[in-house]
């Protein structure tokens, strides 16, 4: 019986398929973007579980912008949604885009898991899912929201082997890209999306 107790763990650490996918990797999603006002009706992540998350945070127009919480979401895999370009001076929308995409689950986890080990000193799970529209281009981000103006944000040695986490400047926290993708376009509202009247 007490043999059994040790079996499992080592076969788990011998087989990737036993670390646990299950976890929640963040609880608060961001939406924004770099370029410009943009309207985001609809924006769904689904995670490798089953569940999965909203960022149709509104109007949105700088990064990292609306802020929500999300409950508790696992691994990305699958991406759908609906978002538009907002022309301020027109008081309108002028560009509508739709995007319905898998998200590379086994490279997300890698990249997540990269960060999750990327700092000698910041071991908070303090963790943020950032979702950024620019015109038809999306891109979700993962964060540990570790701030050098006030944490201690330095590397363990040969940390980023892969060059998968990105330094912004002034200070920002790190982060890791998990998707990076392009919606398809239109002049007019999709029909049956949030835009079409």
């Amino acid at each position: 019986m007490n043999s059994k107790r040790f079996i499992i763990p080592i076969i788990c650490s011998l087989f990737t398929g036993c670390s646990n996918t299950s976890a929640p990797i963040a609880s608060i999603g961001t939406a924004g973007s770099t370029s410009g006002d943009h309207s985001i009706k609809r924006m769904y992540i689904k995670d490798t579980q089953g569940g999965g998350a909203s960022f149709a945070h509104g109007a949105v127009s700088s990064y990292s912008g609306a802020s929500a919480d999300i409950g508790s979401i696992g691994i990305p895999k699958y991406i759908d949604g609906y978002w538009a370009k907002y022309h301020a001076d027109e008081d309108e929308l002028i560009n509508f885009y739709r995007i319905s995409s898998p998200i590379d689950s086994n490279l997300a986890k890698q990249k997540i898991e990269a960060l999750r080990n990327y700092y000698k000193n910041h071991k908070t799970f303090n963790t943020t899912l950032h979702l950024i529209v620019d015109g038809p281009r999306v891109r979700l981000y993962y964060t540990m929201n570790c701030f050098s103006y006030r944490m201690d944000c330095s590397p363990k040695e040969n940390a980023d082997p892969n060059g998968w986490v990105i330094h912004q400047s002034n200070d920002a926290t790190q982060i890791v890209l998990l998707f990076d993708g392009t919606g398809e376009a239109s002049d007019t509202p999709f029909p049956g999306s949030p835009y079409d009247k």
